[in-house]
């Protein structure tokens, strides 16, 4: 993005995804962090029952009034068609409809020196989820006959 972007180094976990979505959601935040806060810090935080991924910037976050309407497509909270700011209002609407489809969602949080949003994914146990499905018992169906063709 050309941008200032830092990565803080997490940790290495395995999740099932369609990774391409998933990434088009991060870049939606993060270049909206770019947009509003002029940087954008991204960093992944391993919980009970979540895998985070946070993105935070030091712009002057979103209106407590509209946190929840940002996510309403082509909402913009900026009226202006300028190029400074642009878009459409789609990117996190967009983003939030993938973290839904993995099971999750996006929490947006107003802090004192920007805004965190944060997309928050179900874990799932990976050893049963890549296991292979068990066989069904059968017993053979009783009664058939050969029939030569």
């Amino acid at each position: 993005l050309g941008q200032n972007i830092t990565v803080s180094d997490g940790p290495k976990v395995l999740y099932r995804c369609r990774p391409d979505s998933l990434r088009r959601a991060i870049r939606n935040l993060v270049e909206n962090a770019i947009r509003y806060g002029e940087q954008a810090k991204v960093s992944l935080v391993r919980r009970t029952d979540s895998l985070d991924i946070m993105v935070e910037d030091a712009g002057p976050g979103i209106p407590r009034g509209e946190m929840e309407q940002v996510f309403a497509p082509f909402f913009r909270l900026e009226q202006s068609r300028n190029r400074e700011t642009g878009g459409v209002g789609l990117g996190l609407s967009i983003a939030r409809a993938i973290a839904r489809h993995h099971g999750g969602d996006i929490v947006l949080e107003n802090r004192s020196n920007g805004l965190r949003a944060v997309i928050r994914l179900p874990l799932i146990d990976m050893a049963k989820q890549l296991a292979p499905a068990p066989v069904p018992e059968t017993n053979p169906p009783t009664g058939l006959q050969s029939l030569p063709v």
